[in-house]
């Protein structure tokens, strides 16, 4: 699972972005629940991961590779999508946050 290695940056993120009142969601497009769990377990996550045992997300939301990560503003609107593992996504998501 190439998003694994972001996860403790995602952490970091989701725990700042959370006292600001924004909503963090990790997504697990391939059904593998119980691998997820593992990793979960391992690596000390607190953010919501949502299971895509249909496989849906992959193509609504057009995604190319693992890892995607979104930046969603309130009214739903996509306002960031960053393919690919990021070196530092949380100053990545930063800048794309001072924007909305």
């Amino acid at each position: 699972m190439p998003c694994v290695a972001e996860f403790p940056q995602l952490e970091r993120l989701f725990l700042r972005e959370k006292e600001l009142g924004f909503r963090f969601f990790g997504l697990e497009v391939k059904g593998l629940l119980v691998k997820m769990r593992d990793v979960v377990k391992e690596k000390k996550t607190t953010f919501p991961i949502l299971l895509d045992d249909r496989r849906l997300a992959r193509e609504v939301l057009q995604i190319p590779g693992t890892p995607t990560t979104f930046v969603v503003d309130g009214q739903g609107r996509i306002r960031a999508r960053l393919v690919g593992a990021v070196e530092d996504i949380d100053e990545e998501i930063a800048e794309v946050l001072k924007r909305i």
